[in-house]
């Protein structure tokens, strides 16, 4: 027969497997026989507490699950621990004397789940016990073969513990993050460029020169476009908010990973949010945001390795921070989600393929490859040969802006018809610009037919209006030209250009000596 020495062995035994074996982490740990235990994985969250007492009466249970049921609503005010499960584990040499069933003398709110574990059945009762947490039932009878006192498994525990906890250490914190400074650095400086040698980082030309993601360039073979946008900003409030998340999130991923590891983790990030951006998006995009995007995959990947570790250290809040950031770019416009996701993902399977560091995955790293090639190989051939890649007509409209303003309008003719007879309709703003440029290189017939069609589709558009008074007054059609600005004027009262060349049209003795670009009206192309 056992006695209650073996006893308080095989309840150190049991603590002892399920911390070495089963990696559950040390809470409490109690001198006087009381340990509180966690296991968290993917699947499995868990509150364990094993006490070891003697329970002479059923009475002591229902006082012991009392205080059970305070103690872990502390543990509930934990998020990660809100909806785990419970155990309350109790070591006994006998069952209660006065209790039969004692299972249904304990109250058992909280979805506490008690186990008692004697010494008749000990070996039934601990296969329970695993079975429960859905773990391996142990080789009971190999632990009494040689039994150690109760302070070395203790010891023991300790030291494991202190082991683990410095592994987990080295595991966030191991390696020097630099490659983060200089990744920030590069994106200042070329934010400077843009300020300084271009016409600003909002001015989309500008950006096109400098490498942003414009998939008519990418077509002609500007391959290196899916890379060099993870470097540009469009405006300075886009720029810190890129660069505080490069700065906190980048950090973690190189501390983690390595640096080595970190720079093909956001390579491989911000190529792919690129690819994916060309494949489903045709506007001009810029940003690091996909190379961001992909430092979350490689914190989510973390959390697939060590869901433990994940979930104490950094889980809910890299879950909240996710969520926030993708409904934000579902909810504005502006914001390229496909980006953000394709960066996503692209960063999650490069983490898989790199792995991290002293880890060797072989299979998982190989299937990750494979899929990482899958994803790039799909979004190219969609990008290059099914998704509808018309240029935007808003993006050509002030591409052809810039080009007016520089005096180019002949190359801004060409865009502006490129856009039109691909599209076939296109807003009215863009049939405004072309009868511009048609004007510019004397063309007046046909912009006076595609001034006519703007003001048939928008008939508020006064500047339209206007140029077609100027137009019909070059050709002679006094009534036309009066009709054409009355009706900017209706639109747009006391305009001073307008109301000067309604007092020109008046005077018929000037109708025949002016034309549009001698008058002292100008054309507009606002």
């Amino acid at each position: 027969m056992l006695t209650i020495n073996s006893q308080d062995y095989l309840f150190w035994r049991v603590v002892y497997e399920l911390v070495t074996k089963h990696r559950s982490r040390i809470i409490n740990l109690y001198d006087h026989g009381e340990v509180w235990l966690q296991r968290m994985e993917w699947r499995e969250k868990q509150i364990i507490r094993l006490v070891r007492y003697e329970v002479n009466w059923g009475n002591l249970l229902v006082r012991d699950m009392e205080n059970v049921t305070r103690r872990i609503d502390q543990y509930k005010a934990q998020s990660y621990s809100k909806k785990a499960d419970f155990y309350n584990i109790i070591v006994s040499t006998y069952p209660p004397v006065d209790v039969d069933d004692w299972e249904y003398q304990v109250d058992n709110r909280n979805n506490v789940r008690m186990v008692l574990i004697e010494q008749i059945n000990r070996e039934q009762e601990i296969e329970k016990l695993f079975k429960q947490l859905n773990l391996p039932s142990p080789e009971t009878n190999s632990w009494f073969t040689d039994i150690e006192d109760s302070l070395i498994l203790i010891n023991k525990l300790r030291q494991t513990e202190k082991e683990r906890r410095q592994e987990e250490k080295d595991l966030l914190f191991a390696k020097k993050p630099f490659l983060t400074y200089i990744l920030v650095a590069i994106n200042l400086i070329m934010f400077l460029l843009l300020e300084l040698v271009g016409s600003g980082s909002t001015d989309l030309s500008t950006l096109i020169k400098f490498g942003a993601k414009y998939n008519t360039a990418i077509l002609e073979g500007d391959w290196w476009r899916f890379i060099t946008p993870m470097f540009l900003h469009i405006g300075f409030l886009h720029l810190v908010m890129n660069t505080l998340a490069l700065y906190y999130l980048g950090m973690s991923v190189e501390r983690i990973y390595g640096s080595w590891r970190f720079l093909i983790i956001y390579f491989a990030a911000g190529i792919t949010g690129g690819i994916a951006s060309f494949a489903f998006t045709t506007q001009v995009s810029a940003g690091a945001s996909g190379a961001i995007f992909g430092c979350f995959g490689a914190l989510l990947y973390f959390g697939v390795a060590h869901p433990s570790l994940f979930f104490r250290s950094m889980g809910w809040n890299v879950f909240v921070v996710l969520a926030i950031n993708l409904a934000f770019g579902f909810l504005v416009p502006m914001v390229d989600n496909s980006a953000h996701i394709g960066g996503l993902i692209g960063g999650f399977l490069a983490s898989a393929i790199v792995h991290l560091p002293s880890h060797k995955k072989s299979f998982r790293q190989g299937a990750a490859f494979l899929l990482f090639s899958v994803v790039i190989g799909a979004s190219l051939a969609y990008g290059f040969y099914y998704s509808d890649q018309k240029e935007d007509p808003m993006v050509v409209g002030q591409l052809s802006q810039q080009l007016i303003e520089d005096g180019d309008y002949e190359e801004a003719n060409q865009l502006l018809s490129g856009v039109v007879q691909a599209n076939g309709e296109v807003p009215p703003e863009i049939l405004f610009l072309l009868s511009y440029t048609e004007i510019k290189l004397g063309q007046n017939e046909k912009a006076i037919t595609l001034l006519e069609k703007v003001v048939e589709e928008k008939s508020d558009f006064h500047e339209a209006y206007y140029n077609l008074s100027l137009l019909y007054l070059d050709k002679g059609d006094y009534e036309k030209a009066k009709a054409s600005i009355n009706k900017a004027l209706e639109i747009r009262p006391y305009e001073p250009d307008y109301e000067s060349l309604l007092s020109e049209i008046e005077k018929n003795n000037f109708i025949q000596q002016k034309s549009p670009t001698s008058r002292s009206g100008e054309i507009s192309t606002n």
